[in-house]
């Protein structure tokens, strides 16, 4: 596994635009006033965070919600979805596979092609709590070779998918050098920008579970280079955090301390 790295952000952002350490939050400053385009990106419970329009379900695969589920916010390709599903034919409603029969949720990364096509399509389209049916044609299941012995060639197939869950998970190089896993949702909708000064907290762990390095309460310049080679990491994970939002970065040696 790679090393890992959790930063938790603390920040106050002036009338003028300029960072102020979190000494200061308890002092009541004012956010910046909301633009008037960002109030259909807000989350039910107030809470901001950047806004993924649902995605148009392809013809050949058709969804009924049976249960709503919570807020606005859905899943995207490279998160970590937990769900309970029920699957059956569709030509006459034998069922081939359940998890809640298990009594287990399944687990798997969205939008990897680690499971049928209709899965990635039909749960990224889905709330936390939500339960939906999905009817997948042939080219979205299994196709002309089907998965004997249980769902025969050019099978429809109808899944009862709750989705209990998700991780959110970000490559914010694109490169796999620094995967961003969200533990907890910040407040607010700003975000700090390259040359702010925020107050942080950083704990760096190896591989073996050792902590490298931590520190709390750390008064930090985004791009100052205090942190190191580590500094790329956090510098980029920061400006995509709003404040008392916490995350882990698990990075590879080239974005870590060295062969660490």
């Amino acid at each position: 596994s790679s090393p890992s790295c959790q930063t938790s952000s603390h920040w106050t952002r002036h009338p003028s635009g300029l960072l102020s350490p979190a000494i200061m939050s308890d002092i009541d400053m004012p956010e910046p006033e909301m633009p008037d385009d960002m109030g259909d990106e807000m989350s039910d419970d107030g809470m901001g965070g950047d806004y993924n329009p649902p995605p148009e379900l392809p013809e050949g695969v058709t969804k009924e919600i049976t249960k709503v589920g919570e807020g606005w916010k859905k899943p995207k390709a490279g998160d970590e979805v937990t769900v309970h599903y029920v699957g059956t034919l569709a030509a006459d409603g034998s069922e081939f596979d359940s998890s809640r029969g298990r009594g287990e949720p399944f687990v798997f990364t969205l939008g990897q092609g680690s499971v049928i096509k209709g899965w990635d399509v039909g749960v990224a389209t889905m709330k936390k709590g939500e339960l939906a049916k999905f009817t997948l044609a042939p080219e979205f299941a299994y196709g002309e070779s089907g998965s004997p012995p249980k769902i025969p060639a050019n099978a429809s197939l109808v899944f009862e998918i709750e989705l209990l869950s998700w991780l959110s998970k970000d490559d914010l190089f694109q490169d796999g050098g620094v995967i961003k896993t969200l533990l907890k949702e910040g407040t607010g909708w700003t975000k700090p920008n390259d040359g702010d000064e925020v107050r942080i907290s950083v704990k760096c762990t190896a591989k073996d579970g050792s902590v490298v390095d931590e520190r709390s309460g750390l008064d930090y310049t985004i791009g100052s280079g205090a942190l190191g080679q580590l500094g790329k990491a956090v510098d980029k994970a920061l400006t995509g955090m709003k404040k008392e939002e916490e995350a882990e970065l698990a990075c590879t040696k080239d974005y870590a301390c060295g062969d660490k």
